[in-house]
C-alpha cells in the first residue's frame, strides 16, 4: 500500500476579498484616505494555517511576475496585516503617509522629550505633544520623521499618546 503524500502548500499573493478589503477601508477612512475605485493594486499574503492576512500594494508589474514564481512572501509595499476583522497598520505604510500629515491626514506630532517617550512604547503625556488628534494615526517627530502609530486618547482632562507600534519595535524585538 502506498502512501500518500501530503501536497505542500505555498504562501501566495491573492486579491483581496470583499470583507478584508471593507476592513481597510474602514481604517484609511478614519485616517481620511479614499483608496479609489476599486484599489487594484491591494494584495493579500495567503500563508497556510496563518491566523492574520498580510496586505501589501502591488505595482502592477510586479503582480504579472509574481506568475512565474511558486511561492511569494513579500511583494510591493507592506502595508499591515489583518486579524479577527481589524486592520494593523505596518511601519512601511506609517512612511509612505508621514508626508501628508497636516495636508490630507491628521497626524500627532511629537517634541524630542515625546519621541523618547513614544519609541520606548510610554504614554506621551499632554506637555510633550506639538499637534494632537484623537484616534489611531501617524506619529511623527518634530521634523516630520515618522516614528510610528499612536492612538490619541483624552485621560480626564490632558491629551495623551498612546504608542501602538514605533521604531523601536524593531530593536525590542530583535528585528
Amino acid at each position: 500500500m502506498q502512501a500518500s503524500k501530503k501536497q505542500k502548500v505555498n504562501p501566495r499573493l491573492r486579491p483581496l476579498k470583499p470583507a478584508e478589503l471593507r476592513v481597510i477601508e474602514r481604517f484609511m477612512k478614519k485616517l481620511g484616505i479614499n483608496l479609489g475605485e476599486p484599489p487594484e493594486n491591494l494584495m493579500a499574503l495567503e500563508t497556510p494555517k496563518a491566523r492574520y492576512v498580510d496586505v501589501f500594494s502591488v505595482p502592477e508589474g510586479v503582480k504579472e511576475l509574481l506568475k512565474h514564481f511558486q511561492a511569494h512572501y513579500s511583494a510591493g509595499l507592506y502595508l499591515g496585516y489583518i486579524e479577527k476583522g481589524r486592520f494593523k497598520p505596518g511601519l512601511p505604510l506609517a512612511r509612505k503617509l508621514a508626508g501628508n500629515c497636516g495636508k490630507t491626514i491628521k497626524c500627532i506630532k511629537l517634541d524630542e522629550e515625546g519621541e523618547k517617550r513614544f519609541l520606548y512604547r510610554r504614554i506621551v503625556k499632554q506637555e510633550n505633544i506639538i499637534e494632537w488628534h484623537e484616534g489611531v494615526t501617524v506619529v511623527v517627530n518634530r521634523q516630520g520623521e515618522p516614528i510610528g502609530w499612536g492612538r490619541g486618547v483624552v485621560e480626564g482632562v490632558a491629551k495623551t499618546v498612546k504608542p501602538l507600534k514605533d521604531l523601536g519595535w524593531y530593536l525590542r524585538r530583535g528585528g
